[in-house]
């Protein structure tokens, strides 16, 4: 996922292989059939589906990179953009309509030719607010996106609308089709490298819920095995893959319950991958030494104040429990972490080291900002994952020094990851949350328009400005890049001015490897399990 909630102290990034917190079980034993094939572990719930476009958190969108292929992504290492299934993709003099044309002789894995006609009618479906997947916002900035998506309750799916297609949406021939966007947008050939805008053959099309356990894709890998919802996803190399792939002939995704379990499990030699827990983040280069590699995270991890919540209003509140909180004592607890002052990751171009005026640690300034914002009723609840080993312990932290420096009574109530989750999507959840957020696309708008449009799809708080909306659509509109940067640099000084989310930490994660494999390190995209070559 791209977005991690209601899970403390895990940032994310959808080049890398993370390891989040959840339930799961796994089929099978040992490092995977065949002498090139790895097993991955990631400590996640266990998916119910592998469909791309129904799908925006790391575990889901992990196994769609081995399955399907983008149009476009980024070179590990220039950091440019490469064409993938896209021979080309033209912008208008004004980046508003978009024309893609395709690679001819590709094909998905039954065989189906690959046809513009897949994307359009693919993103049709997800852009209908009643089909109720979790990539529809994506499809936003189309024109036509509204007919497909009325207006409707907070939390309620849209009813079913006659208009079934995006007016934006064009097919020109067989290899090429037309996007119009409602207003330009020049930083729409980056975000086609996200795997939520993967196109899927008509067969699944018409009967999605048939194929949710057998997906046909178009990537490298296909399924080597039946699959059910919770056991191994276990993938074999697709030799219809024309473009670049991998080394492994054979991949394991293997859902083990917690972390530290994961962890366990390498040490014992039955997986090739997995992703350091904060609990071992003192101890695995000794654990594993010459198998461990870390890489700077894109992403960042805040804590989540409810705008739906009268008690937290008041912009003055918000920026008092800010100015409470020790980064760099809490940086040091985590591990492997530096205290963020900005709401998008260091790795971005346009990021501002200090851009938060209000994340310096000022005890004395906090109690005044909380006292002219008259006081806060009752006590304040933290909400943490309980299927993290460290969660509990982050979030007393975090609380304690709330606590002493606000002089406010704090509670805690652990939940299991995706309970957290729901209750916010609903508007139903009481206090304070963590959430993390990475990028699908190397640009800083990817961090404010999910999270800080009124409309954004991953809006944790339920915040909105229209003063910040308008801003980022400038930016948006905006064809010269370095002047669309200090737009969105002015959207989010007024989300840091709101301060629904509070800047936490950035990250460094830290993998271990087995000794047979070397994961693809890149500034630009991160670490990768599934591009390690073999030794």
């Amino acid at each position: 996922m791209r977005r991690l909630t209601g899970v403390v102290g895990v940032a994310l990034g959808l080049s890398l292989v993370l390891a989040s917190c959840g339930d799961g079980k796994s089929s099978g034993s040992g490092s995977g059939d065949g002498a090139r094939s790895t097993v991955i572990a990631i400590a996640a719930e266990p998916l119910e589906y592998i469909n791309p476009l129904n799908e925006n958190g790391s575990p889901g969108i992990q196994v769609a990179m081995a399955m399907f292929a983008p149009l476009v992504t980024t070179d590990p290492n220039t950091g440019k953009l490469l064409n993938v299934m896209a021979d080309s993709v033209t912008p208008d003099k004004n980046s508003q309509t978009w024309t893609i044309k395709l690679k001819p002789g590709n094909t998905f894995q039954n065989g189906q030719p690959l046809t513009a006609k897949d994307y359009v009618d693919s993103w049709n479906l997800t852009a209908q607010g009643s089909t109720a997947w979790k990539n529809n916002g994506f499809f936003s900035k189309i024109e036509g996106y509204d007919a497909l998506n009325p207006e409707t309750p907070d939390g309620a799916t849209p009813k079913p609308t006659a208009v079934k297609a995006l007016s934006g949406l064009k097919q020109v021939d067989d290899l090429t089709f037309t996007v119009k966007l409602k207003v330009p947008f020049s930083q729409f050939g980056l975000t086609l490298q996200y795997f939520g805008l993967a196109p899927l053959p008509e067969e699944v099309r018409k009967d999605p819920d048939a194929y949710k356990r057998k997906p046909i894709g178009n990537g490298p890998y296909k399924l080597a095995a039946d699959w059910n919802a919770g056991d191994d996803i276990k993938l074999a190399k697709w030799d219809g893959y024309k473009q670049t792939a991998p080394d492994a002939d054979a991949i394991t995704f293997r859902f083990i319950p917690n972390a530290d379990t994961a962890y366990n499990e390498f040490q014992a030699g039955t997986v090739d991958f997995v992703g350091v827990p904060s609990t071992k983040i003192k101890s695995f280069k000794d654990d594993a030494p010459d198998q461990w590699v870390t890489s700077v995270s894109s992403g960042a991890n805040y804590l989540t104040l409810p705008a739906w919540d009268e008690r937290f209003k008041n912009p003055k509140l918000r920026h008092a429990f800010s100015m409470a909180i020790d980064r760099k004592a809490y940086a040091d607890l985590v591990g492997l972490a530096e205290p963020a002052k900005a709401l998008v990751a260091p790795d971005m171009v346009g990021y501002r080291a200090d851009a938060c005026k209000y994340c310096d640690f000022d005890a004395a300034k906090a109690k005044q900002l909380l006292a002219e914002a008259g006081g806060f009723s009752g006590p304040v609840n933290i909400n943490y994952s309980t299927t993290s080993a460290t969660g509990q312990i982050f979030a007393e932290a975090l609380g304690n020094m709330i606590r002493q420096n606000l002089g406010l009574e704090v509670k805690y109530t652990g939940k299991q990851g995706s309970e957290i989750t729901e209750l916010a999507d609903t508007r139903k959840l009481d206090g304070l949350r963590f959430s993390g957020w990475g990028h699908d696309y190397p640009s800083i708008e990817d961090y404010l328009t999910p999270m800080f449009k009124s409309t954004g799809d991953a809006n944790f708080s339920g915040y909105s400005n229209p003063k910040l909306d308008q801003v980022l659509a400038q930016g948006d509109a905006q064809p010269d890049p370095d002047a669309a940067i200090k737009l969105y640099q002015q959207a989010e000084d007024i989300a840091l001015e709101d301060m629904p989310l509070i800047p936490l930490i950035t990250k460094s994660d830290a993998f271990l490897h087995s000794a047979k494999i070397e994961p693809r390190v890149s500034k630009y995209v991160g670490v990768s399990a599934l591009w390690a070559t073999f030794k």
